[in-house]
């Protein structure tokens, strides 16, 4: 009869050299995983490992078979049965990688040694004088301040001491893509490192610590930490905040976060700064910020590439985020109700990321592509940086102008309905006067093309300075923004006739008493003022064209 789990699972908790036990990481051929069951499986013969990989399309289940549950999987799909074998590999300590790693034994070489460029595939060689210099230099551990040590297989501490006494520089380390199977592992590592500030554990599988004491005073100095793709919980990485008393920076980001929910724990004290949620499944603004509320230091909130399509604006229950940085892209937010509620969610906020979201993409083209940023600009007041580019104190004007004109060109059944639809409106009419605006029974709809301006265009071979064109009889119209620049109405007056490339030609406006006058400088000086500097709604030019 074939061993029952437990009593395997005991064997290899015992010391069997052919069995490792619950919980172990290993790779295979170039593949992580962790052992998630050991012993027998109806039908077979012979012990199996149950394992969940790390990519989940390599696994073939979540631990059932025809039916019979034998282990859990935390993502579906991602669990397979394998054999116990010799190639499996179980990692090495952290000072033995390091090792591995910085420290090359001395050649003893005096003069040269041949040395193959490894992207030249072993066609290029090279002579190289002193080798053993530079590997003297890199072998001093106890100068290393930065260890870079992802994909070398790390899965456990070494004896109480020696990584402390060897190397005790170390500030910052990179332990993604390790095979250590736990956090009571990671805090017996820090605990040597009393210096480290810094620590990467992304694209791990830890299991949380046995006790919270375990984790005491391991990470005195810690001041960022990344939690990237580990599956990490809300909850579980909240307990691991709490034992990290000067934790500044986190990342959270890949981990299938859905929800995050408030918590009872005691988080008042935490002087978090920075949390990274960038590419997981929130979908809720509101339920968020509310789990938020306890960093009463945090200031900078990345959201990118998570499903939130709306931001609601708060209710009496919803304090004030003190946020300065926020990044909201590849998020599904796709009405500008929602950047209005920013300026009452965060009105400390001076840096915005938006790019790749729907509200965007009517704004793709070169002519509309201020538009949407004048836009943004206008409703949040502080706001300084936007997709990475400054906002001049010029530019702010400009945008709170434009958005105010753009307001008052749409009719709304009242003036408290304007103010409804706009915020800022009030606020902006005190800073540069109220424009004239339209009442109506219905509201116009605020959409790009209710913006548009339409100008008469005509073609002439003949010069507008020296005789007045009739061409306008037969003018064709063409639709712009005012907001834009000069040189994009000069593309699509071209466009329009379809110039050929490299055609010489001249824009001309008529005046109010029937001659015609030059658009914009001859010198180009012209060519990124705005339309609306020269024309309006029913303007008529015309394009010459020099033969």
């Amino acid at each position: 009869m074939s061993p029952s789990p437990s009593a395997v699972g005991d064997k290899a908790a015992a010391g069997d050299p052919a069995l490792p036990a619950l919980g172990t990481r290993f790779t295979l051929s170039g593949y992580t995983g962790t052992i998630r069951y050991i012993g027998s499986v109806d039908g077979t013969n012979g012990t199996w490992l149950g394992v969940e990989w790390d990519e989940p399309d390599r696994g073939k289940h979540d631990g059932i078979k025809d039916g019979k549950r034998y282990f859990s999987c935390l993502v579906a799909g991602s669990g397979s049965f394998i054999r116990p074998l010799p190639t499996l590999q179980y990692g090495k300590t952290f000072l033995r990688g390091l090792i591995d790693k910085y420290v090359e034994q001395l050649h003893g070489s005096e003069t040269q040694e041949t040395v193959i460029l490894g992207s030249s595939n072993g066609a290029i060689q090279v002579e190289a004088v002193n080798l053993d210099k530079i590997r003297g230099k890199f072998s001093r551990l106890d100068r290393l301040q930065e260890v870079s040590l992802d994909k070398e297989n790390v899965s456990g501490a070494d004896a109480p001491g020696e990584l402390r006494e060897k190397c005790p520089s170390i500030r910052g380390v990179d332990l993604s893509y390790s095979l250590i199977p736990s956090w009571d592992v990671v805090a017996l590592v820090a605990t040597e490192l009393p210096s480290l500030e810094r620590l990467a554990l992304n694209n791990n599988r830890l299991q949380p610590p046995s006790y919270p004491e375990v984790l005491s005073g391991a990470f005195s100095c810690l001041t960022e930490l990344q939690l990237n793709a580990t599956l990490v919980t809300w909850e579980a990485a909240l307990n691991i905040v709490t034992l990290i008393p000067d934790l500044k920076h986190l990342e959270l980001g890949y981990n299938r976060l859905e929800k995050l929910t408030y918590s009872i724990l005691d988080l008042t004290e935490s002087v978090i700064t920075t949390l990274n949620f960038d590419g997981n499944q929130l979908s809720d603004w509101v339920g968020s910020n509310r789990a938020l509320m306890p960093f009463q230091r945090l200031t900078r909130l990345i959201l990118s590439s998570n499903p939130i399509k709306s931001i609601p604006i708060p209710t009496e229950l919803d304090a004030p985020l003190q946020l300065t940085h926020l990044s909201l892209s590849s998020t599904g937010i796709s009405e500008w109700s929602s950047i209005d509620a920013l300026n009452a969610w965060c009105p400390q906020l001076e840096f915005l990321s938006l790019n790749g979201i729907p509200l965007l993409t009517q704004y793709s083209d070169t002519e509309t592509g201020r538009v949407w940023q004048q836009l943004a600009i206008a409703r949040l007041p502080k706001l300084r940086i936007l997709d990475g580019a400054s906002i001049s104190q010029r530019q702010r004007i400009d945008a709170e102008l434009f958005y105010l004109s753009s307001i008052a060109r749409v009719a709304y059944p009242s003036e408290a309905a304007r103010s409804a639809a706009h915020p800022r409106w009030a606020a902006l009419c005190e800073a540069h006067g109220a424009p004239i605006t339209k009442l109506g029974t219905t509201t116009k709809e605020d959409k790009l093309k209710n913006r548009l301006i339409e100008i008469r265009a005509g073609l002439s071979t003949t010069s507008p300075s020296t005789s007045a064109p009739d061409v306008l009889a037969s003018a064709k119209s063409v639709s712009v923004l005012p907001s834009a620049p000069l040189r994009v109405m000069r593309l699509k007056v071209f466009k329009l006739f379809k110039t050929p490339r490299g055609t010489e030609g001249e824009l001309w406006v008529r005046m109010a008493d029937g001659s015609f006058a030059p658009l914009g400088d001859a010198t180009g000086a012209d060519e990124e003022r705005e339309i609306d500097w020269w024309l309006e709604s029913g303007s008529e030019v015309v394009l010459y064209i020099k033969q």
